[in-house]
């Protein structure tokens, strides 16, 4: 039976570069069976080698990557990732335009696919409060005025 998707909730990774791969070990070792997210938006540091000597690869700003699949259901919101797509941003309190761009695309493709009108920052969550999240570190009220 195929989920019920009502609702995308935006992150951010709260490090300064990575992508599905890193992310992806990094979830591993929590006992996950994969990436919790569905989508990552990477900057222009896709690993921590780019960001250590400051050398940006241009053409990683802004790359959607896939994740978990949609199909399945998410690792990123404690008890709510039934109905849920998780898209993370890379990055903890600075993104680009481009990430932005690329944010405002997915959110609109799968607003159409799914029928979704609800977007969420993760600290709107009662879980995420409870953990002390902030991610993803940006007004929701303002992001949300920029992409419906």
């Amino acid at each position: 039976m195929p989920r019920k998707i009502d609702t995308i909730v935006i992150h951010c990774s709260a490090t300064e570069f990575g992508g599905r791969t890193l992310f992806k070990r990094w979830h591993r070792k929590l006992g996950w069976d994969d990436v919790g997210y569905h989508f990552i938006i990477t900057n222009a540091y896709p690993k921590k080698k780019y960001w250590k000597e400051k050398t940006p690869d241009f053409k990683a700003d802004g790359r959607i990557e896939n994740g978990r699949p949609v199909e399945l259901t998410g690792a990123h919101v404690r008890l709510h990732n039934e109905n849920t797509i998780g898209i993370c941003l890379v990055g903890d309190r600075t993104f680009t335009g481009r990430q932005f761009d690329s944010l405002n695309k997915l959110v609109k493709r799968l607003s159409a696919e799914y029928g979704i009108n609800i977007i969420k920052g993760h600290y709107e969550y009662d879980t995420a409060q409870e953990q002390g999240k902030t991610c993803p570190n940006i007004n929701m009220d303002h992001l949300r005025s920029l992409l419906i």
